[in-house]
């Protein structure tokens, strides 16, 4: 008689069933993988979108020869194209006196905040110091 090699239809059936339990787990975390790369996407758009306006900030006082004094106030955008659904928040404040801003010197605290619909996803701040 010869011997036969191999597993019995019984042994298929049963390492199926041990794998496809096996493998729903993994399709969990393939789901929340694609949720998390979202909000990454999101978190740095708004980093850009922060950074962009702050850097225009910069350009305006440079070209008003670093002149601090002219900015202030709070406004709101909604930003449209591509970046439809994004808001950017910017407060310009005079700084309280502290560490950061020398004697003798004018210095504004800028906040830019960008937000998509209720979640704010970014915000810088920075000082501005007129000598």
């Amino acid at each position: 008689m010869k011997s036969q090699n191999g597993f019995t239809l019984i042994e298929m059936v049963l390492i199926i069933i041990i794998i496809s339990i096996a493998s729903v787990p993994l399709f969990g975390l393939f789901s929340s993988a694609a949720s998390s790369l979202l909000v990454n996407e999101k978190t740095q758009t708004a980093v850009q979108l922060a950074q962009e306006h702050a850097e225009f900030l910069l350009a305006i006082r440079r070209n008003r020869d670093f002149n601090a004094a002219e900015l202030s106030g709070s406004s709101t955008e909604v930003l449209s194209g591509n970046f439809s659904g994004y808001n950017r928040s910017t407060v310009i404040t005079p700084a309280p006196g502290g560490p950061g801003c020398p004697g003798g010197a004018s210095c504004k605290e800028v906040i830019i905040s960008v937000a998509e619909g209720a979640t704010n996803y970014a915000e810088v701040s920075f000082l501005l110091v007129s000598y």
